[in-house]
């Protein structure tokens, strides 16, 4: 079952059919669950349900029974789900907490808000019999509800993307619902539809001072075409959203172009924020040459925020539990040094690792550095960073199958959020995707890469200066699969 072409073996995908943005991310009684866009007849996307699967450690995940399917109301969109430990619902029975789940009912221009609940661990669920929640204000896109509780306003706060804005909304039972005010108008980036919206408080890194994060995804109008996540930094009342910076910033989340819906986990420990987004792009989600699935999720991440010479960054790294999937065997290579024409050369036989780069010293000369990824006659892709542009960038012109989209051979760029962002890089492959991080978590770009079956070599190398590393270590990763499956 997860050993056809391009089976993502660390990543989430489902077992068969189309799959996209993740839905209701609540962590409940030592699991983390994961519900998401799904489409049980066709590999396209189609009617909307909430797929489930569930994780003890955010790596490996079992699949579950579909969660919730269309009814009369319409499709079931995107949304959230969170914990009513105080019953403030009402919607309690037995000993068991109520997990209380939000999405959009879709119809032909018609979106409203309904809810769900489940007495069993979130097995099973029941809608509300009085739903919607939240009727259609007279707008075309009314979607995608994210919901949390404000202990310093003892309210339930509610974002919902509408058109291109968000709104807020507040309510003491999770079932009666009041507007609060809007924000989006001359923020941020509006070349598409706003979605998917989270709100949430982060530390700043080194301080004791709290920040608000408002996330929102965009369709069209990412910086590399299609679909993107931005994020807006400032301070939420419980009333309103107030950023700190002005209009004219745009802060994106991902600089790749496969990183779309992201929202974060509810639930889970205090200090601790972790996010996952859909691993695609609108501009060619439905062709992608994958069969009897389509799309998977990025790897969890844990999320910070860090004040730099830019501004606000939210900061990126894999989850810890990631490193339970890493092997002992590795390969290390220590003082590389390259230059013009003088390239460092290694194998790559595996097709699932992690390559993690220690520059020690960089020759002022130099104008850009990078890896080649899975070099063959026919494949190769380009990890860069240019020293005179202050951009990362991963070209994948020449990276295996490109041809079933015009959008999708492309060079995509991302700029950093300090001086240099290449002391430290880490490179995460799997059979059909590249995740970048670099800068301790500053810079993220998340890329599906299709590469044909060859051999392949990989190369660290230089342009205008010789690079020192102290370390080159490619580490083997494991399949969170059963080879039986």
């Amino acid at each position: 079952m997860y050993n056809h072409p391009y089976r993502p073996q660390f990543h989430f995908s489902p077992k068969e059919k189309w799959m996209n943005d993740p839905n209701g991310l609540v962590y409940y009684d030592g699991e983390y669950h994961l519900f998401y866009q799904y489409h049980p007849e066709s590999t396209v996307w189609g009617p909307m349900h909430w797929g489930h699967a569930v994780s003890p450690d955010l790596i490996h995940w079992e699949e579950l029974p579909v969660a919730l399917y269309p009814d009369e109301l319409g499709m079931i969109f995107s949304g959230c789900a969170v914990v009513d430990r105080d019953n403030t619902s009402g919607l309690k029975e037995g000993e068991e907490d109520v997990l209380v789940a939000f999405y959009t009912q879709h119809e032909e221009n018609n979106e409203k808000q309904s809810l769900a609940y489940s007495h069993d661990r979130g097995r099973t669920w029941i809608k509300y019999d009085q739903n919607p929640v939240i009727a259609n204000p007279g707008m075309k896109d009314f979607r995608d509800p994210k919901v949390f509780w404000s202990q310093e306003n003892a309210k339930w706060i509610m974002c919902l993307a509408a058109g291109d804005e968000i709104q807020f909304y507040e309510s003491s039972n999770l079932i009666n619902w009041e507007y609060l005010s809007s924000f989006g108008n001359d923020f941020g980036a509006h070349g598409g539809v706003w979605e998917c919206p989270d709100l949430f408080q982060l530390k700043v890194d080194g301080t004791d001072t709290k920040k608000w994060v408002l996330i929102v995804s965009i369709n069209p109008g990412g910086p590399n075409g299609g679909s993107a996540t931005q994020y807006f930094v400032g301070e939420f009342d419980g009333k309103a959203f107030h950023p700190d910076e002005g209009p004219a910033h745009i802060r994106w989340a991902d600089g790749g172009k496969d990183f779309y819906a992201a929202v974060s986990w509810s639930n889970t420990e205090v200090e601790r924020k972790i996010w996952i987004g859909w691993m695609s792009n609108w501009q060619y989600a439905n062709e992608v040459p994958t069969d009897p699935w389509r799309s998977a999720m990025s790897l969890p991440r844990e999320l910070g925020l860090k004040m730099t010479e830019s501004g606000w960054c939210l900061t990126q790294k894999v989850v810890k539990e990631f490193d339970n999937i890493k092997e002992e065997k590795l390969n290390a290579y220590e003082n590389v040094v390259v230059k013009d024409e003088q390239p460092f050369v290694f194998p790559s036989k595996d097709e699932l690792f992690e390559l993690k780069l220690k520059p020690k010293n960089i020759d002022p000369d130099t104008k850009e550095w990078g890896i080649v990824l899975r070099k063959g006659e026919k494949t190769e892709t380009c990890v860069t960073y240019s020293r005179v542009n202050r951009q990362w960038s991963v070209d994948r012109r020449r990276s295996g199958a490109i041809d079933f989209s015009e959008h999708f051979p492309s060079l995509d760029a991302a700029g950093a959020t300090r001086q240099h962002t290449d002391h430290h890089v880490q490179l995460i492959l799997d059979a059909c995707s590249l995740e970048l991080f670099a800068g301790d978590g500053e810079l993220m770009m998340t890329e599906l890469l299709f590469p044909f079956d060859e051999d392949f070599t990989m190369q660290v190398y230089s342009v205008g200066g010789e690079v020192a590393f102290e370390e080159v270590k490619l580490t083997r990763l494991k399949s969170i699969w059963n080879p039986k499956a």
